[in-house]
């Protein structure tokens, strides 16, 4: 018995029995509670609700009258419970990530079809958004998570590490660099190279980084999208510099893919979530998916 609906069901009980001891023993209760319980009701409700005899009761003209409704509260009411008890576990609810289109495109799509088959009524919204606008919708509370690119400034939302993804270099077939196992970030100094808009995380990260070791790239195509930079590659107008998450992107299209090393340079991914704010059990359910989701390389 939930409290909210303890006076209704010790009500039912007697009306059933016709006896408040036969109806505690139904209920589990003393019967010194179970009559307290009935009281209560009576008292709220503002009539009699049974008339009390020595050895029995029986129901009061209102207790007839109000007998179909009560029951129907109490079935109601486990409807509620048992419809909170789906939503707690599996059933039903709602999902809400934030993420890059790469992401969204080659990453979420199998942990989603997974997700599904143990959680068949709960709806996934995918906010398939640039990166920066991945923070913003976390912290608004419109996405339950979000996946980003670590940053070296501290966020105010929490951030779990969960996979590194590698820088590598998309080459068209028949490229001279694709006779190379692998390349090293001097192998395409002067190389015409298709990289991502200024500003973007990814292009970002990796300048800041062959900065340090004083080295440059040259941009002959800047785009928004992968996807772009994949078809210029292939059409012979410069290598993509990408990351390992592209992998299946870059296979589908027959390119050759080649680990850049000396430095070898990687960037973190992480999954955001608004602090001190409780993840739903489907949410978290999800979290544990993508915690545990690593592109092959």
């Amino acid at each position: 018995m939930k409290p909210p609906l303890i006076e209704v069901r010790a009500f039912l009980a007697v009306a059933d029995t016709g006896h408040f001891t036969r109806a505690a023993d139904q209920l589990g209760m003393s019967q010194s509670s179970l009559s307290a319980a009935v009281s209560r009701l009576e008292e709220l409700m503002g009539v009699r609700l049974l008339e009390r005899h020595t050895r029995a009761c029986e129901l009061s003209v209102a207790g007839h009258a109000l007998l179909p409704q009560m029951r129907q509260l109490a079935h109601d009411w486990d409807g509620v419970l048992g419809a909170a008890r789906d939503y707690a576990t599996h059933g039903k609810g709602r999902v809400a990530i934030a993420a890059p289109n790469a992401q969204c495109a080659l990453l979420l799509p199998p942990l989603i079809r997974r997700f599904r088959q143990t959680h068949p009524g709960v709806r996934v919204h995918l906010h398939d958004v640039p990166e920066h606008d991945v923070h913003e919708l976390v912290r608004s509370g419109k996405a339950d998570l979000g996946i980003a690119t670590q940053g070296q400034v501290r966020s105010d939302l929490t951030a779990t590490p969960f996979f590194v993804d590698q820088y590598v270099a998309a080459l068209p077939p028949g490229h001279s660099l694709a006779r190379r196992r692998s390349l090293e970030w001097s192998h395409l100094q002067g190389e015409p190279i298709m990289g991502y808009l200024p500003g973007n995380p990814v292009r970002r990260y990796l300048e800041e980084r062959l900065a340090q070791k004083g080295l440059t790239l040259d941009y002959a195509f800047e785009v928004a999208l992968p996807w772009t930079m994949v078809g210029l590659v292939r059409e012979g107008l410069g290598i993509g510099i990408m990351t390992v998450a592209l992998r299946p992107l870059m296979q589908w299209h027959q390119l050759e893919v080649r680990n850049i090393n000396r430095p070898s340079l990687a960037r973190t991914m992480v999954l955001l979530r608004l602090p001190g704010k409780t993840l739903s059990p489907q949410a978290a359910a999800f979290r544990e998916l993508i915690m545990g989701a690593v592109p092959s390389s």
